[in-house]
C-alpha cells in the first residue's frame, strides 16, 4: 500500500474497517466558544490563513473545521489541495462545489468522488497560491495555499515526500448554523439536607417568575434567565443571586435536618390524646391507637415534650422529660397514666373487652396485627380463632390503618374484599413491612 492510500483511508476512516460511511467515521471534535467545530490546523507555519464568513446569527454557512499540511509519509511527492465536505446530518455533502481561485485564474470543483477518498482534489502548478470556498451558501475562505515551499529531507538526510512544489494540503468544510447571541444567563443551585418533593421558586420584584423541582441529589437549575437581580426562595428561606450575560450563578440554600424520629407507647392509652409540643408551641396532636403505640417522624431539630390528656381536657395526664432531637437522631420514650388517687391498682377490674386483648410482652411497634375494621361474622370468626394466639405471642392488634403505620411489621388479616389495597399501598409508602394472611380463621391462626 502506497503512502497516498493510506493518507486515503486515514482521510476517509476507513483504516481498520470495512465498507464504511462518512457519517459514522466522523472523529469527535471540540468545540469553540460559540459552540461550532473548532478549526484544527497544522498549515498556519505555511502561510495558510482562514477568513471567517460574515453571516448573520441563525443563517447556514460552510465553516472551515480543518486545514492540513500533509506530512511527506501522506503526501509521496503530491501537490495537490483535497478537498471534502460534511453536511449538518454528519454524511458527506455530495454533489456540492469548491471554488479555487489564484492571481489571474479560478477552477470550480464538484465534490462528487467515491467515499474511499477525498471528494474533490485540485492540482497546484509552481508558484500558485490558492484560496479555497465552498458554493452554495456563505463559506469561510482557506488563503494561502502553495505548493511552493522547500524541502522536508527526512531524518536521516535523505530525500522525502515534500520537496519544493511538491506539498499538499487538506481542507474539510461543514454545514453549520451561526449560533444566536447569547442573551442569558443560567442559576445552578443545591438544597442542603433535600428531601423529596421540593420546589424552588424564582422571585424577581415580589413576583415569582418561575419555579424548579429539586432533583433527588438535591440539586436544580434555573436555564435561560434574564440578567437581574433575582432570589431564590425555598418555603420561608430566600437567597439573593445576581444573573449576568452567559453566566452562571451558584446558589444554595440549607434546610434545617427533618429525620429526627420520635417513637413510643403509652400503656392502656388507647383513645387517650397524644399531643407533640416543640420550644413551647403545640405541633401536632391527636387519638391514640389501641395499643397506645405512637411513631412521630420527619422531625427537625429542637427540644420537644410528648403529653398525654384525656378527650375534652386541657391538663395533661402525664408529660415526657425534655427530648432534644438534632434532625437525624431517633429516640423512644413510654408513658404511664398514674392511677386516679381514688382507686388502687390491684382493685380496679378490667373491663369485659379488654379480657380478650392480648398481653404484650414486647413492643407493639415491633409487630402489629391489621383487622378489618367491618363488623361481620367472618371478622369476628377470625378474631376469635387467633386472639389467643395474639395474646400469647404478645402481639399488638387493632382495625386502623393509620395506626397500624407506626408499627415495623404489620400482618393483616383478610383478603382484598375486607382490606382494601389502598391501605396496603399506605403502608408501604410508610415504610412499614406487610405481609397477608388469607383462608379460614383455622388456618390463619395456623400460620401465625
Amino acid at each position: 500500500m502506497s503512502s497516498m492510500d493510506r493518507f486515503v483511508r486515514w482521510l476517509t476512516g476507513e483504516e481498520g474497517g470495512e465498507n464504511p460511511s462518512m457519517g459514522d467515521r466522523s472523529p469527535i471534535r471540540n468545540a469553540d466558544g460559540s459552540g461550532l467545530l473548532a478549526l484544527e490546523t497544522n498549515a498556519e507555519p505555511y502561510g495558510v490563513t482562514v477568513e471567517t464568513a460574515e453571516v448573520m446569527p441563525g443563517s447556514r454557512y460552510w465553516r472551515a473545521t480543518r486545514v492540513h499540511h500533509l506530512s511527506p509519509q501522506e503526501n509521496n511527492g503530491r501537490h495537490h489541495i483535497y478537498i471534502d465536505a460534511v453536511k449538518a446530518d454528519g454524511t458527506r455533502a455530495f454533489n456540492t462545489q469548491a471554488h479555487i481561485t489564484w492571481e489571474g485564474g479560478e477552477h470550480t470543483a464538484t465534490l462528487d468522488k467515491p467515499l474511499n477518498e477525498p471528494a474533490a482534489n485540485f492540482p497546484m502548478f509552481k508558484w500558485q497560491k490558492c484560496t479555497v470556498e465552498m458554493q452554495g451558501m456563505p463559506s469561510d475562505k482557506v488563503h494561502g495555499i502553495s505548493s511552493s515551499h522547500p524541502d522536508e529531507p527526512n531524518p536521516d538526510g535523505t530525500q522525502s515526500g515534500n520537496t519544493l512544489f511538491h506539498h499538499s494540503f487538506l481542507v474539510i468544510f461543514h454545514e453549520v448554523t451561526a449560533p444566536q447571541p447569547v442573551t442569558t444567563g443560567t442559576i445552578e443551585g443545591r438544597v442542603e439536607n433535600s428531601h423529596e418533593g421540593l420546589t424552588v421558586e424564582l422571585v424577581q420584584a415580589g413576583a415569582v417568575t418561575a419555579s424548579a423541582p429539586v432533583a433527588g441529589d438535591g440539586t436544580f437549575v434555573f436555564p435561560a434567565v434574564e440578567p437581574g437581580d433575582y432570589s431564590v426562595r425555598l418555603g420561608e428561606q430566600s437567597v439573593p443571586v445576581q444573573v449576568q450575560t452567559n453566566g452562571v450563578a451558584q446558589v444554595t440554600l440549607t434546610l434545617a435536618a427533618s429525620g429526627s424520629v420520635l417513637e413510643g407507647t403509652v400503656p392502656d392509652g388507647g383513645g387517650l390524646i397524644l399531643r407533640l409540643v416543640k420550644d413551647g408551641e403545640i405541633l401536632a396532636e391527636g387519638p391514640l391507637g389501641q395499643s397506645g403505640a405512637f411513631r412521630l417522624r420527619n422531625l427537625t431539630a429542637g427540644s420537644y415534650h410528648v403529653q398525654v390528656l384525656r378527650p375534652g381536657q386541657t391538663e395533661p395526664l402525664v408529660i415526657s422529660p425534655t427530648l432534644e432531637m438534632d434532625g437525624k437522631n431517633r429516640r423512644t420514650v413510654d408513658l404511664r397514666i398514674p392511677a386516679p388517687a381514688a382507686e388502687k391498682p390491684n382493685e380496679v377490674s378490667a373491663p369485659e373487652e379488654a379480657a380478650a386483648a392480648p398481653a404484650s410482652s414486647g413492643s407493639p411497634l415491633a409487630h402489629y396485627v391489621l383487622f378489618s375494621a367491618q363488623d361481620t361474622p367472618a371478622v369476628r370468626q377470625q378474631m376469635a380463632a387467633l386472639l389467643p394466639h395474639l395474646a400469647e405471642k404478645g402481639l399488638g392488634f387493632g382495625f386502623d390503618y393509620q395506626e397500624a403505620a407506626n408499627a415495623e411489621q404489620v400482618t393483616v388479616i383478610g383478603d382484598g374484599n375486607v382490606i382494601p389495597e389502598f391501605q396496603l399501598i399506605y403502608l408501604s409508602t410508610q415504610g412499614v413491612k406487610v405481609r397477608r394472611l388469607t383462608g379460614t380463621p383455622e388456618e390463619i391462626a395456623a400460620q401465625v
